[in-house]
C-alpha cells in the first residue's frame, strides 16, 4: 500500500471569505436604524391608542353614599380613589365664599359645611402621568414631573399648566354622589387659589 494517505480522498479547503462590501454595510445599517427607529414609533402609538385606566366608563356614574364620603374623606384626611374611573373624590368647604364662588355650580354640596369634588388624578395636565396622593404632604404630587396640587386640585407648583381638570358631580335623589364622566371641567388657573393650603408635611417626591 501507498504511503500517501492523502491519494483517494480530496482535500478539504475552507471557504474563501469575500470581504464585505461597504455599501452593502452602510444600506445595512441605515435600514435597521431606520426600522428600529419605526417600531419604536409604532410602540408608543399603540400606548397612546390603548385605553387608560377609566377609559371603560361613560356618562353618569354613581359612586356612593355622598354623607359617608364625605365624612370617610374628613375623617382619614384622605381622598376616595375610584380606579375604574381614573378619579379621586376630594371634600370641599361650600361655607367657604371663594370656594363656593369657584366651585359650587359645578360640584356636589353635601351639607352646609362638606361638599365633594371629582378629581381627574388619572392624567397630569403636564404630560399625562396618574397623579397620586400624598398623606404627609396633603397634596397631589406628580412622580414623573414634580407638579403638585393642593386638596382642591388646584396648581402649587411645578411644570403644569393649570390645576387638575374635573368632573360634574351632584348628589341625586338617593343621597348618591353622582360623577358625570360625559361633562370634563379643564382645571383652574394657576392663579386660582381657592384653598390657600400650605404644605403640610414632607413631601413623597423628591422632584
Amino acid at each position: 500500500m501507498s504511503g500517501d494517505t492523502t491519494g483517494g480522498a480530496a482535500r478539504r479547503t475552507k471557504p474563501e471569505r469575500k470581504p464585505i462590501d461597504r455599501r452593502a454595510f452602510l444600506r445595512t445599517s441605515l435600514i435597521g436604524s431606520v426600522s428600529a427607529g419605526l417600531g419604536g414609533f409604532a410602540l408608543g402609538a399603540l400606548g397612546f391608542l390603548w385605553p387608560r385606566q377609566g377609559d371603560g366608563l361613560f356618562g353618569e356614574v354613581a359612586l356612593g353614599d355622598a354623607r359617608e364620603l364625605a365624612e370617610r374623606i374628613l375623617g382619614e384626611r384622605r381622598p376616595v380613589l375610584v380606579p375604574e374611573a381614573a378619579i379621586s373624590i376630594i371634600a370641599w368647604d361650600p361655607s367657604d365664599g371663594q370656594a363656593s364662588s369657584a366651585y359650587g355650580s359645578q360640584h356636589a354640596v353635601v351639607t352646609d359645611t362638606a361638599g365633594l369634588m371629582c378629581i381627574d388624578t388619572g392624567a397630569c395636565p403636564h404630560l399625562g402621568c396618574a397623579v397620586p396622593w400624598c398623606q404627609t404632604s396633603q397634596w397631589f404630587e406628580c412622580p414623573c414631573h414634580g407638579s403638585r396640587y393642593n386638596k382642591y386640585g388646584e396648581w402649587t407648583g411645578g411644570p403644569a399648566p393649570r390645576g387638575l381638570d374635573r368632573y360634574v358631580s351632584f348628589v341625586d335623589g338617593e343621597g348618591q354622589l353622582v360623577v358625570d364622566l360625559s361633562s370634563p371641567i379643564t382645571g383652574p388657573a394657576r392663579t386660582a387659589n381657592a384653598l390657600e393650603q400650605a404644605r403640610e408635611g414632607p413631601s413623597c417626591i423628591d422632584a
